[in-house]
């Protein structure tokens, strides 16, 4: 069966190009820019929440209901667990992060009863490329995993038949940097 990756850069490179699964998928990786940091909150301009936040989420809207209409019966969107952390100057991306990890509750409990399942997968920031140490002094991650965890086969299982009593999750698969 196939699999629809959306959204840019490595990450989504690396799950078009090896997450499988055996049942119609869509996998959304979400539009955050780590690479706008935004020293001060009183910083943010209309202009610059309207990039890095509400275009980005309208997008993941939009994901979603072209993902339904295509007739996905599992739908994985993945995001960086600095929106479960926050980060210094990380506001607009941690919010879009959560923003996107609340839709996947919403959507997965109005399209479960068609059987379409919907979770999240939390990743490490660098995917997204949001600055690793960013996680602060909580991390009690082994350094030697930062940077080396590898998504693929938690999406993979989340696009098969037998994930199919998991919905309105999120699975965090960082190594343990955020916990």
């Amino acid at each position: 069966m196939s699999v629809t990756v959306l959204g840019h850069g490595a990450l989504a490179e690396l799950l078009r190009s090896e997450v499988q699964g055996d049942t119609p998928s869509t996998v959304i990786v979400v539009g955050v820019d780590g690479a706008m940091v935004v020293d001060s909150l009183l910083d943010l301009t209309d202009e610059m929440i309207d990039v890095m936040y509400e275009q980005p989420m309208q997008q993941v809207i939009v994901n979603l209901q072209e993902a339904h209409a295509r007739g996905s019966h599992r739908i994985v969107v993945v995001v960086p667990t600095t929106g479960m952390s926050g980060g210094a100057g990380l506001v607009a991306q941690s919010a879009l992060a959560e923003s996107a990890r609340v839709l996947v509750k919403s959507a997965a409990r109005q399209w479960g009863q068609a059987g379409i399942t919907v979770n999240a997968v939390a990743v490490e920031p660098h995917w997204f490329d949001i600055d690793p140490d960013v996680s602060g002094p909580v991390s009690i991650a082994p350094r030697s995993l930062v940077g080396q965890v590898s998504p693929v086969g938690v999406v993979s299982w989340l696009c098969s038949q037998t994930s199919g009593d998991i919905t309105g999750q999120t699975i965090v698969c960082d190594g343990g940097l955020w916990m």
